[in-house]
């Protein structure tokens, strides 16, 4: 049973209370995973601080370098905002696919990430639009690229009096386009077996990428190798798209689990990495 409930209703009051009890602290926003996430470890001693109610923490801002997303922002606004076009709707579409309507609802952006989970399906698609995080403390804020946020599974570089403040993305490379594709047992309410990420975009007539993993590694990882691969070949066909994806295979280290075996897990980033390059790849040479 948790005893030590606190609902601050500022960003300070929060940074204020994790400087003063860091240890046996929990986060709550949509509180999802929360249980689930910490087995056997005992409630009655954990302090819990709901963020959820706090306004600066939610929503989705179109700045003058690109978007923020609060923290606490639900993934159902993530799947139907009208900010998130175009290139960015590989977010939205990433975010539609986890849990069902009811756990999206609930379930936050910022508790995706902090969850740390190898599969977690918001982050793929957030890597190849290059995203970073918003981290304060009572005394210090702080911006990180994303791909540096994850240390291993369960695990950030989140300190324990720091919080999650809000997601960045930066304005994209003109005329990007981006896929997210997704491998699971079953269509709905599954996590990822594997899932990539693509996102393609034209320079001086030359093709770059941005390719990242989820649920293949310690951490969602982005394919740097095959990324640039795809930089460096002089033409642009099928035998480059299975190339790169060759090359993205190589980059994972997945584990055997009573899901899938490594060598599965394999085969589908190499199969998910040549789809999705095929299909933004389509989406860059249709008209306008």
């Amino acid at each position: 049973m948790i005893e030590d409930y606190i609902r601050p209703k500022t960003i300070d009051e929060t940074l204020s209370l994790l400087q003063r009890t860091p240890d046996g602290t929990r986060i709550l926003a949509g509180g999802t995973d929360l249980l689930l996430k910490n087995g056997d470890d005992d409630p009655s001693r954990w302090t819990v601080i709901d963020i959820v109610n706090i306004p600066e923490l939610g929503g989705i801002f179109s700045t003058k370098g690109g978007v923020r997303i609060g923290a606490a922002c639900p993934l159902a606004e993530i799947v139907k905002s009208s900010l998130l076009t175009h290139s960015l709707q590989v977010l939205s579409v990433a975010a539609a696919t986890v849990g069902s309507p009811q756990i999206r609802h609930l379930a936050t952006i910022g508790g995706n990430l902090c969850n740390a989970s190898p599969s977690a399906d918001t982050v793929p698609a957030l890597l190849v639009l290059d995203a970073k995080v918003d981290i304060a403390s009572a005394g210090n804020r702080r911006t990180l690229p994303l791909v540096e946020f994850f240390t291993g599974p369960g695990r950030t570089k989140l300190k324990a009096d720091e919080l999650l403040l809000s997601i960045l993305i930066p304005e994209q490379p003109s005329g990007a386009c981006a896929v997210y594709l997704k491998h699971a047992p079953r269509r709905a309410m599954d996590l990822a077996i594997a899932g990539v990420a693509v996102q393609l975009w034209m320079t001086n007539y030359h093709m770059q990428a941005r390719i990242a993993m989820g649920a293949v590694s310690p951490t969602p990882l982005r394919a740097f190798k095959a990324e640039a691969l795809l930089a460096a070949s002089p033409s642009i066909d099928q035998e480059t798209f299975r190339a790169v994806s060759r090359c993205a295979a190589g980059e994972i280290s997945p584990i055997s689990d009573k899901r899938a075996s490594s060598n599965y897990r394999r085969d589908m980033i190499e199969l998910l990495t040549f789809r999705a390059l095929s299909q933004a790849n389509a989406q860059l040479e249709q008209p306008g």
